[in-house]
């Protein structure tokens, strides 16, 4: 290994995966690791000022929390030099894992040895990208044996999960068995009584939190439970939550796994699994739900559940625009049934879904009445507008030409924006290349320093144009101004306006409860208008 006579202050690095610990691999063990790494700093005058330890983390990926701790280390200066007993303590992930060795430890730097592999970042090595591929081989055929594992077991029936569902608990003497939780199990029974009692979700999600039931995650004590602060840290219940213990075939006995999967090997992110692919094994633990029961609540889900068409969703003139003035959710409009004629009415989507605890009001407002408001409202704007600008002195002439400038920008652009795209590719494929042995690290240095300044000229040329656009876009207030007019003219035309003709026109309508009264902000998309509304309010 390379000596100079620079001071090294090293990061002792370890890590032990939960396979390597399976394996009972004595020589990965954290001790021999730590033996090995001190051994050879003591004998290459190496001084070791701290050690970070990852125990039980896969070299998958990099966030490990000791790693992390070394990286803030190398940030702030405390350490100079990094030791591991091979590249795979280090990580199996061979891009990152490369991009730490070749990139960020170069920028910062940082020495890097890797003791078995013989690797010092002093004097380098043309087998690297070679190593760190066979590393990356093994955490593919790791990752694979495993779900092979994982799959075998869940088709038996047994229960590999970290954190069995609610309403029952791992079997202490049988940790892929679940038994039925005491406590749990009564909320549970609870819900599907409430709800063929003929409650909604709605109102079953504000009863238990009204009664500061602990949601699923604070009572299992997840991770993400010891986060929760609302509802003095019961949280609050959400209509999905619900929503998905009454559809659970988990609370009939039957096992019900491999309802997500990993988006790769090498990643911690997950994607839902249709649910005619989940993993069903009938009968493997005590039902906390009769069969009956449960058939009774799928069948007043199915007859209550709906699909929102565009119909349906666009039903009210302005729904999606409305906005409560407390809490910045949007408004709802709820309809009530009456002997004469339903009355609809406004509320806040929020206080809708987690009641007094979210803090805000129902924000309740006739909404027969407001739309009726909003609508006389813009007729008058619109009339005062026609009034107020002579349409027939605009410069369509100018118009035409700002217009004809600003597409030859945006084209110019567009065409920069695929160059800068490639280069980006041509850059990292090369680096890929380099990784791989396919190409010597001074043929990839000339080449990507060659593509670098070519990108940047591209970056440089991008801001111009952008600059350029911007100045248009100042100065160009009749092609605004044209937008604004065509989108009064769309209104006023029709009898009975459109929601998209509404839209085109209002950015948002604010509704501000003050207890007994309420007050209503409407927002404008064109300056001309919020000018003429402010004349006559």
């Amino acid at each position: 290994m390379g000596n100079n006579n620079k001071i090294y202050n090293c990061g002792d690095y370890l890590r032990l995966s939960k396979e390597d610990i399976n394996n009972n691999d004595e020589s990965s063990s954290i001790q021999s690791q730590r033996m090995i790494n001190e051994g050879f700093a003591k004998h290459n005058n190496l001084n070791i000022v701290k050690e970070y330890v990852d125990d039980g983390y896969s070299g998958g990926n990099f966030d490990r929390p000791a790693f992390k701790q070394m990286i803030e280390d190398i940030e702030n200066g405390i350490i100079n030099c990094v030791i591991t007993k091979d590249l795979s303590r280090l990580g199996r992930e061979m891009y990152k894992t490369g991009k730490y060795i070749e990139e960020y430890f170069l920028e910062h730097n940082i020495r890097y040895i890797a003791i078995n592999d013989s690797y010092d970042s002093n004097i380098g090595d043309s087998m690297l990208g070679l190593r760190l591929g066979v590393n990356d081989l093994y955490l593919r055929d790791v990752s694979k044996k495993v779900r092979s594992s994982f799959r075998v077991k869940q088709e038996k029936g047994e229960y590999i999960g970290s954190f069995p569902c609610y309403g029952y608990m791992k079997d202490p003497n049988d940790k892929h068995k679940l038994i039925i939780d005491p406590e749990a199990s009564k909320i549970v029974k609870l819900i599907y009584d409430l709800y063929l009692e003929g409650l909604g979700v709605t109102k079953i999600c504000r009863k238990l939190t009204d009664e500061k039931i602990a949601i699923p995650i604070v009572y299992k004590k997840e991770p993400r439970g010891l986060l929760v602060t609302e509802n003095d840290g019961f949280g609050v219940w959400k209509n999905s939550t619900v929503r998905n213990i009454l559809k659970s075939q988990m609370y009939i006995g039957n096992m019900v796994q491999h309802t997500h999967e990993k988006i790769s090997y090498n990643q911690k992110k997950c994607r839902h699994i249709k649910e005619e692919e989940y993993i069903i094994v009938e009968n493997t633990h005590d039902p906390i739900i009769s069969k009956e029961d449960f058939d009774t609540v799928q069948k007043m889900l199915k007859d209550k559940s709906y699909t929102p068409t565009e119909k349906n969703f666009d039903r009210f003139l302005l729904s999606g625009i409305m906005f409560c003035g407390k809490c910045n959710h949007t408004l709802g409009v709820s309809v009530k049934k009456t002997k004469s004629a339903p009355s609809l009415y406004t509320h806040c989507n929020h206080y809708l879904r987690k009641g007094k605890v979210s803090g805000c009001t129902p924000n309740r407002l006739n909404y027969h009445l407001l739309e009726k408001d909003i609508i006389e409202f813009l007729n008058e704007i619109g009339e005062e507008f026609i009034k107020h600008y002579d349409l027939r002195n605009l410069v369509e002439d100018s118009v035409y030409i700002y217009n004809k400038d600003i597409e030859e920008m945006e084209n110019k652009l567009q065409e920069i924006n695929k160059k800068i795209e490639k280069k980006i590719n041509i850059i990292s494929n090369l680096y890929n290349d380099k990784l791989e042995g396919v190409i010597s690290t001074d043929v990839y240095k000339n080449l990507s320093d060659n593509h670098e300044k070519e990108l940047q000229q591209l970056k440089i040329e991008k801001g111009n144009i952008e600059n350029r656009l911007n100045i248009f876009a100042d100065k160009s207030k009749e092609k605004e101004f044209t937008k604004c007019r065509k989108a009064i003219e769309d209104f006023m035309k029709l009898k009975t306006p459109s929601r998209s003709t509404v839209k085109n026109l209002i950015d948002k309508i604010v509704v501000y409860d003050k207890g007994d009264s309420k007050e209503v902000e409407v927002y404008f998309k064109f300056k001309e208008l919020e000018y003429i509304a402010s004349n006559l309010r």
